[in-house]
């Protein structure tokens, strides 16, 4: 008998580190402009960071979990700054991008990484994946400008675990709001 109050034990406290069995949330920040699924209460943090329109303000919206060691995430994140004159034309912010998300990729290292153009939920953007051998982290990031914000989400996760769908369900609700 204590053996299987043992076993229902290490099942539950299993179970409730992990963001698949949470019921995610709506995020919407009018501020920001958009809103997404993600993990519920994420934490909102201000810095003030080197950006491809100099030094400025970098708001982020983040979920991490309470202990890292034991869940398959490490970070949701969301972060947004405002774009010097809107971003311009499109080969304005194709430029921007790039610039953006090279300076991103050397948050990861300083090796070059293979940087995709993407299509990120109606806007153009840009994107990468960090997946290093021997690691066991992923880090996946993408990049889009619209109403005159630079946005950056991104997820960083453990290897071999079943996380697809909690991925693709972030990524894909992130939505510019007017």
């Amino acid at each position: 008998m204590a053996w299987c109050a043992i076993l229902v034990g290490l099942i539950l406290s299993a179970g409730s580190c992990k963001p698949s069995n949470t019921i995610w949330e709506y995020y919407t920040s009018r501020e920001g402009g958009f809103s997404i699924v993600m993990p519920p209460e994420p934490k909102k943090v201000d810095k003030v960071l080197t950006t491809p329109f100099g030094k400025q303000a970098v708001h982020f919206i983040e979920w991490r979990p309470e202990s890292l060691t034991i869940d398959k995430f490490k970070l949701f994140q969301v972060s947004y700054t405002n774009c010097a004159g809107g971003g311009g034309d499109s080969l304005s912010r194709q430029r921007i991008l790039d610039s953006s998300i090279v300076m991103r990729a050397k948050d990861f290292t300083e090796t070059e990484i293979d940087i995709h153009t993407i299509d990120l939920n109606g806007y153009f953007g840009r994107a990468f994946i960090f997946d290093v051998q021997g690691n066991n982290t992923i880090a996946i990031v993408k990049e889009c400008i619209a109403n005159g914000k630079l946005y950056d989400i991104t997820v960083v996760l453990k290897k071999n675990y079943a996380t697809n769908k909690e991925v693709h369900q972030f990524f894909d609700s992130f939505k510019v709001i007017h």
